[in-house]
């Protein structure tokens, strides 16, 4: 494990109906601190054209999970959580070419006030989880696109 780590713990879906999804997912974010979330996800998938695609994930729940995998786990209230992360949307669109798939993905996310006290220890955190979020969903999806 490196010193710092994004990575998606579970993943799983809850509900299907034709083109769109209700998605799970538990999120690990390790650095100075260790944060774990509960997130849920509205998906929308759709072609835009021959050859064409779109993927729409916008959050519709997020909590921080406190003693994650311990015996006491147990989800935060809103009021109660740290903040990190209050949204996460993403936007994906991919093109199919004679010379491979062409993938854009855009996220958009969202966090709450920092308390002035505790701004240098979140800060880091909040900036650089949509990136490393982002690289690592890049990643995990060349690797089952090369499977």
């Amino acid at each position: 494990m490196t010193a710092t780590e994004t990575s998606i713990r579970t993943l799983s879906t809850l509900a299907r109906n034709g083109d769109r999804l209700t998605a799970y997912l538990r999120l690990l974010k390790k650095n100075v601190l260790t944060v774990v979330l509960n997130t849920e996800h509205e998906v929308q998938i759709g072609e835009t054209g021959a050859g064409r695609a779109y993927i729409r994930s916008r959050s519709t729940r997020i909590t921080e999970v406190r003693n994650a995998g311990e015996p006491d786990e147990i989800q935060l209230p809103s009021e109660e959580d740290s903040g990190f992360l209050w949204r996460l949307n993403a936007y994906w669109r991919l093109e199919e070419t004679n010379r491979g798939l062409y993938v854009e993905l855009s996220t958009i996310s969202l966090s709450r006030d920092i308390p002035m006290g505790l701004a240098w220890l979140m800060k880091p955190f909040i900036r650089e989880v949509p990136r490393e979020s982002l690289r690592s969903t890049l990643a995990a999806t060349r690797r089952a696109m090369l499977q």
